[in-house]
This record gives structure tokens, sequence and C-alpha cells, in this order.
């Protein structure tokens, strides 16, 4: 099985027993790997919203080691260091403003 080591990050996720249904059975865990942790962290939070058990971390031998269990998932979310949306200016703003 080719390894693609440009891939550092895994989020693992499992559908309750509550709501698995009998055909989903066959797979109740799954597993995508990810370039950074950004992406990873995008992904989880997804599945996370949609009620699925999330675990995560990195792919070896990438270093330092993480492994995120399923009980503390919430707060490596709340890490996401994306920058937030600002809207852009516009010209109607610049004008706006009073030069000395």
């Amino acid at each position: 099985m080719p390894t693609d080591l440009s891939k550092t990050w895994y989020v693992s996720f499992e559908v309750p027993k509550k709501v698995r249904k009998a055909s989903a059975q066959r797979r109740p865990r799954q597993s995508e790997s990810f370039p950074t942790k950004l992406d990873a962290q995008r992904f989880a939070r997804e599945k996370f919203e949609q009620g699925y058990i999330v675990t995560a971390g990195t792919i070896n031998p990438c270093t330092p080691r993480r492994a995120i269990p399923s009980t503390l998932i919430h707060h490596w979310l709340a890490e996401m260091s994306e920058p937030p949306f600002v809207e852009p200016a516009s010209f109607e703003d610049a004008k706006e403003a009073d030069l000395p």
C-alpha cells in the first residue's frame, strides 16, 4: 500500500451506534488524511457538527506526534487558526475620512 508522505494529519470518524443503520455497520469507522492541520480541522468540524464521533492526529513519522481523542476534539477544533473574514473597504469608506 503506497503512502502519501505529503499528508501529515488524519481524521477518523464514526457514526454513533444509536444513529447507525444496519447497512452502515459494515464500515462503522472511516478515516481521511490531510496535508495540513487546518484542512484536518475543517473536515473534523464538519463531521463533529453532523454528530459523528471524531478523533484526529498526526501520521507517523510526523513530529511532534499528536493524538486527539474524541473527548478532547472540541478543544482541538477551538485551536483553529483560520483568519476571520473581513469585508474589504469600499471606495466610499475611504472618501469619508478627513485628512488634515
